[in-house]
């Protein structure tokens, strides 16, 4: 079964096309969506050390929940071709458009179709095939629509989501322990250099 035929993706939007003056009446204020939460959750360093201003101003009306994050569907950054499922914690997130939302219309496991998208080989050959650019890579909304996936009974989407995310688990806790037992070998040699 092709993607459109069992989730709705949908763009993220143009900031400079929706946004409007704190000042107006009928704005809110809304956070983006940003490569740092992006990777956070994909696991993956963010090498960025200053982060500008993640927030803008729209009209209420302009705000769809289709380009807001929800813990039910699927975020897709079209520029690494990579997917992240944002926990309930980053709820209400603005999608710009180097981002696009899959919304299952059928019943999944979103912990199972994130592992699906970033890690089988059917799915990843799809996603090179149709990613498109020279100098930066990209997917268009079009042909995400058209990949083509095998989904199995839900019971063995959950077994294997579980799994995915153990195993996301187990690699950030091994990263986690790197990173403290580089520290601590540094304030040892660090303390054998005072005395």
């Amino acid at each position: 079964m092709k993607l459109r035929e069992c989730a709705e993706v949908t763009q993220g939007v143009f900031t400079n096309r929706i946004e409007i003056s704190k000042l107006n009446e009928d704005s809110i204020q809304v956070q983006l969506v940003t490569l740092k939460e992006f990777n956070h959750l994909l696991g993956t360093d963010y090498r960025i050390s200053q982060e500008k201003d993640r927030s803008i101003y729209v009209k209420k009306e302009k705000l769809k929940q289709d380009v807001l994050t929800d813990p039910e569907s699927l975020v897709l950054h079209t520029l690494t071709q990579k997917v992240v499922w944002f926990p309930p914690a980053y709820r209400g997130l603005l999608l710009t458009n180097n981002f696009m939302k899959i919304s299952f219309s059928t019943e999944v496991d979103v912990h199972f179709m994130e592992w699906l998208f970033n890690e089988h080989p059917s799915i990843q050959k799809q996603i090179a095939l149709f990613t498109e650019g020279s100098i930066i890579a990209s997917l268009k909304l079009s042909n995400v629509k058209e990949i083509e996936l095998v989904i199995p009974s839900i019971e063995k989407q959950r077994k294997i989501g579980r799994i995915a995310q153990l195993k996301k688990k187990k690699s950030a806790l091994l990263k986690e322990k790197d990173t403290l037992e580089q520290v601590l070998l540094h304030h040892q040699l660090v303390k054998i250099t005072n005395q």
